[in-house]
């Protein structure tokens, strides 16, 4: 019952930000990226080093990288390391009902990256919600139903992990030509 509470909640809260929500579009690429954010969902080592492997290519390449992490829990795992580019979401930011707050929060979605990754490959709301809200000019997430009117370029995988997509999406960057 929380539960479909909790969504009819999310999806007019949700909605009603969408309505204030506008942003430039425009493509970028691997090389032509000078700014990046990453939403993601902190749950697992394995992810996270991943994303963490994505995150050195884009500053291999000159790129400002921030990360905007999502945690469903208290106490930050061990293996989680938070720098000055990554900012961890807690269930302290998210409340009762899972929709992302706070000051840090309103930073991220204030910025206008050159490009947005929504590294978070299961569908849940608060990584979903930031990287939807972002006023990223180019914004990439993995294919579904529900991303398919937020974001500017959809990655359809065979088997859905956490490395294909990164592999996916380092080699579709690397293709684009600006």
């Amino acid at each position: 019952m929380l539960d479909k509470i909790r969504q009819f909640i999310q999806s007019i809260v949700f909605k009603t930000k969408l309505k204030q929500h506008q942003r430039e579009k425009q493509i970028s690429s691997l090389n032509s990226a000078k700014t990046v954010g990453i939403v993601c969902l902190v749950d697992n080592e394995i992810n996270w080093n991943t994303i963490k492997a994505a995150i050195k290519e884009f500053q291999d390449k000159g790129a400002k990288v921030e990360v905007m992490g999502v945690f469903y829990g208290n106490l930050k795992p061990l293996w989680f390391i938070e720098t000055l580019n990554v900012t961890l979401c807690s269930d302290k930011e998210l409340g009762l009902m899972q929709i992302p707050t706070g000051m840090h929060l309103d930073e991220f979605l204030s910025k206008e990256f050159d490009l947005l990754i929504n590294f978070s490959i299961t569908e849940h709301f608060a990584p979903f919600y930031i990287a939807a809200l972002s006023k990223a000019k180019f914004k990439i997430a993995l294919d579904t139903q529900i991303n398919r009117n937020h974001f500017d370029l959809l990655l359809k995988l065979e088997k859905t992990n956490m490395n294909d997509f990164k592999e996916q999406l380092i080699h579709y960057l690397s293709e684009i030509n600006i």
